[in-house]
């Protein structure tokens, strides 16, 4: 059979895959990286693009790396280790500075530099799919695989904690001796500063004595046990066993936070340790200010701005969070912060934290962004704005919002590479008024 023509790989798109052209039509190439010459296999033909499979790399990229891990290319965990640390952080700036031209056609006043991270080892927090083998009576514990149910199973990771991936296999092993193997669904792991915990998910629940040899076994690791239970396909556990809490410092003499292991929680400590410190000189709040935080969850943010400001309001939608946020503060003395319950997918309709004065305004939304929420941000006087995302693109959406009426411009903008080997990571982006900026010339 004739080989397939070479590709020209000439970028990499948003979820880590070489973009090439063939025949005017667009290319997403797995595994390829810019700069290459390769081969590939069309795996879907779409009416717009393709998707292909790697067969060949004809001419390497300098970039290449050999990849650490021997599941890189099944587990759809990570999707570029074999890209450099340098490429990776280079190809997410590009990426923002992309969205930010394309969708909203600006560029920022100044570019922050780029924050790195440790390449490995990093992670914090993993949720695992557990997949039972009845037949061969086998537990695999992992990853699914890129755009499919199936599990990869690991033995180890090397971008966890080292505590956290050390119970991968014990544990999976563990698991296929139970009574009820099939009924454990999920794992998550997850480790303080210090402390490690293991939370472990059913579908029904266990009976009393697998609950046992997951105690016996939970103890003999050193990880407090959590057990919690699927109530409907696709619903999220509900935890019963509270267990004591972990904690993480937000700076090396800042505020500790306490978080049980299903509350979100930045899964990369040392780059949140920087994001917290980048948005504090950002806003640079002083003992004068009230400062607005919006989607607060337990406070990581919050708590830092209380230590400098005259008084923070957070606002969540999850009210299990907010009461963490609350004792957390309480725990740190910060009695200067308030804590608000609203759904910030919806506009504020006149509630009263929307009708609040505010000198300054952060924001650490979802994926989805914070559409609702732009033109609220009007109103509420602030000089300046700080927009905290995981996701460029709707980062770039709003902030055309923001800058549209000329009321604000993009005074700074910068990655944070919280999720080194994968393509996923964190902005930030500052809004000046422009009103305040022309008062302070």
């Amino acid at each position: 059979m004739k080989p397939p023509p070479p590709l020209e790989v000439s970028g990499l798109s948003h979820d880590g895959r070489g973009v090439a052209r063939r025949d005017g039509k667009t290319v997403f190439i797995a595994g390829a990286l810019p700069g290459e010459q390769v081969r590939c296999r069309v795996t879907h033909a779409r009416a717009r693009f393709d998707e292909a499979q790697l067969i060949e790399v004809l001419r390497a990229s300098p970039e290449r790396r050999a990849p650490r891990c021997p599941h890189f290319g099944h587990c759809g965990g990570c999707t570029l280790q074999h890209l450099s640390g340098e490429a990776q952080l280079a190809a997410h700036q590009q990426q923002l500075a992309g969205a930010l031209e394309r969708i909203a056609r600006l560029q920022p006043g100044h570019w922050l530099a780029p924050v790195a991270s440790e390449p490995f080892a990093y992670r914090a927090r993993a949720r695992l799919a557990v997949a039972w083998d009845a037949g061969a009576r086998r537990a695999a514990l992992g990853f699914r695989r890129g755009a499919s149910r199936v599990v990869e199973p690991l033995d180890s990771c090397p971008v966890l904690a080292p505590a956290a991936g050390a119970l991968i296999a014990p544990l999976a092993a563990l698991i296929a001796t139970l009574a009820a193997p099939g009924h454990v669904r999920e794992v998550w792991l997850a480790t303080g500063e210090p402390g490690l915990a293991l939370g472990v998910a059913c579908a029904p629940a266990l009976d009393a004595t697998d609950r046992a040899r997951l105690e016996a076994f939970a103890a003999a690791q050193g990880a407090v046990l959590h057990l919690g239970l699927i109530a409907a396909l696709g619903e999220e556990p509900q935890w019963t066993e509270a267990g004591p809490p972990l904690r993480y410092a937000t700076a090396p003499d800042g505020p500790v936070l306490e978080f049980q292991p299903w509350h979100f929680t930045q899964a990369n400590r040392g780059v949140n340790r920087a994001l917290i410190a980048a948005v504090l000189a950002q806003l640079a709040p002083g003992p004068d200010d009230h400062v607005l935080e919006l989607f607060c969850g337990l406070g990581n943010f919050t708590l830092p701005l209380a230590t400098r400001a005259a008084r923070v309001t957070g606002v969540e939608g999850d009210a299990a969070l907010l009461d963490w946020a609350r004792r957390n503060a309480r725990a740190n003395g910060l009695a200067n912060t308030e804590f608000v319950a609203a759904d910030l997918a919806l506009a504020p309709a006149g509630a009263a934290w929307a009708r609040a004065r505010y000198d300054l305004v952060l924001l650490d939304p979802p994926r989805s962004g914070a559409a609702a929420l732009l033109p609220a941000l009007a109103r509420l006087g602030a000089r300046r704005i700080a927009y905290v995302s995981c996701d460029a693109a709707t980062l770039a959406r709003d902030a055309a919002v923001l800058c549209a009426r000329g009321a604000w411009s993009l005074s700074h903008a910068g990655v944070f590479a919280m999720f080194p080997q994968t393509a996923h990571f964190e902005s930030l982006a500052v809004f000046d008024r422009l009103a305040a900026r022309a008062r302070e010339r």
